[in-house]
């Protein structure tokens, strides 16, 4: 976006579409850039949708990261077709409960322009359903709650390989921070999202880490 600052009552923006929507740009450029014109001065800032999450799973352990994600100011969206999960009571921060077939997944993705997915519904069969059906999406991290094994069941009984995933799948998901309470996993899963989406090595600056 541009901005004209001639005059406190003249103010004009231009909007300029970029090819990399999903690139983080404004995160990346926050400060912004003055431009000079001729006798006029611009600011060339980069705005962009946030980030959009969607967590496969309302159990218990869905409930830190659906909430950590929207105090990152990203939009969550929740699902899961079981009535006695994902119950609005407790995800009130959530943009979306989606109840519907796994298998319309993909399309809702697509159409709202989703970046990451996390598949924790704690059951094999519906994880499976999740991963085929995102399998044609356009989705820069993927993560499956579990350890390595459950993993590969997943994935056999999806009759998939990983290469047919839009990207790498994150399994075991997270970042090894030590954690065992849910609050801490959902920490360790969100870090691990916003490395790879920024494409960062998720290193701490002082090197202690």
């Amino acid at each position: 976006m541009s901005v004209s600052s001639r005059t406190a009552l003249n103010i004009e923006a231009n909007y300029i579409p970029s090819e990399k929507t999903h690139q983080l740009e404004a995160d990346k450029n926050t400060i912004g850039e003055r431009l000079e014109e001729g006798d006029q001065r611009w600011l060339k800032t980069f705005i962009q949708p946030p980030t959009h999450l969607l967590v496969c799973g309302g159990g218990f352990d869905a409930r830190p990261i659906v909430s950590l994600a929207h105090q990152l100011g990203w939009r969550v969206s929740l699902w899961d077709p079981r009535p006695s999960n994902a119950r609005r009571d407790y995800f009130q921060s959530a943009h979306h409960i989606l109840r519907d077939e796994a298998c319309t997944l993909g399309h809702f993705c697509n159409e709202k322009n989703v970046d990451a997915a996390v598949v924790m519904t704690h059951s094999i069969s519906l994880d499976a359903s999740v991963l085929k059906s995102l399998t044609d999406t356009r989705l820069r991290y993927l993560a499956l709650l579990g350890p390595t094994h459950r993993k590969e069941d997943v994935l056999q009984t999806a009759e998939l390989q990983e290469s047919q995933l839009p990207c790498k799948l994150a399994g075991p998901a997270g970042l090894q921070l030590g954690a065992a309470l849910p609050e801490g996993i959902g920490l360790s899963i969100l870090s691990e999202c916003m490395a790879a989406l920024h494409n960062s090595n998720a290193k701490s600056f002082s090197g202690i880490v």
